[in-house]
């Protein structure tokens, strides 16, 4: 790439984290939409929560969506209570399906904003102890180690997001082992809201489970990896 072009790569990508921080701060709606949201996951509002995305009428389940995105862009923002209240609202079936696509579109944020602006933005957000653990483990295991953090709970999903950014995992990969694998916990969180909301005991016993599939698929990885990522080289 010549110097112009380097140079008007760089004024676009300034020109659209400036007009995405602007909108954020200086934009009514907008600010309005992110502050009560994240007020309410961070004080860890059901009622509240529910009836903040009940407000918006047939736009519900856009709006439940657009928290499942945003708290993946916001840290220390969980993201289990948005798959509860999802469930609450729209049944586990849609609630657990709303919830997958909000995960699966912060994560695709997340993953662009690391390849797009790299390192230095990322460390803005993430601490670069953090990072470079998580560049250990992806340079070893590629994209099974996507995978496998997928499915276990615990490990903070931005973390993930941002680092697998920052290698040469390509975006199609990503977003299939993503989607696979943060599919069993949104199901299971989403199938159980009702019990999880009031029983914590219930909610550690299903973490736990999480928990030994994901260390369940780091034995077996090799074997997974044939039969999903790799199977086009048998």
């Amino acid at each position: 790439m010549n110097t112009r072009a380097a140079r008007g790569l760089y004024a676009l990508k300034l020109g659209l984290l400036l007009l995405a921080i602007t909108a954020c701060y200086y934009v009514p709606c907008i600010n309005e939409f992110i502050t009560t949201g994240t007020a309410f996951l961070h004080q860890k509002d059901f009622s509240g929560l529910k009836q903040f995305i009940l407000s918006y009428g047939v736009w519900a389940p856009v709006t439940s969506i657009a928290l499942m995105t945003l708290q993946s862009l916001v840290p220390l923002v969980p993201g289990l209570i948005i798959t509860i209240a999802n469930a609450w609202i729209f049944g586990w079936q849609y609630g657990s399906l709303y919830s997958w696509i909000g995960a699966l579109i912060g994560a695709f944020l997340d993953f662009g904003l690391a390849r797009w602006y790299g390192r230095p933005l990322v460390e803005c957000t993430v601490s670069r102890r953090h990072l470079d653990m998580v560049d250990q483990f992806f340079k070893k295991y590629g994209i099974l180690a996507v995978f496998i953090t997928r499915l276990i709970p615990i490990i903070p999903f931005k973390v993930v997001s941002y680092g697998v950014g920052l290698t040469a995992i390509s975006w199609c990969q990503y977003l299939i082992a993503t989607g696979i694998g943060q599919t069993p916990a949104i199901v299971l969180y989403s199938v159980l809201s009702q019990d999880l909301a009031r029983n914590y005991r219930l909610a550690a016993v299903v973490t736990v489970l999480l928990l030994a599939v994901g260390w369940g698929a780091y034995y077996g990885r090799e074997r997974l990896a044939q039969i999903f990522f790799y199977n086009d080289k048998n």
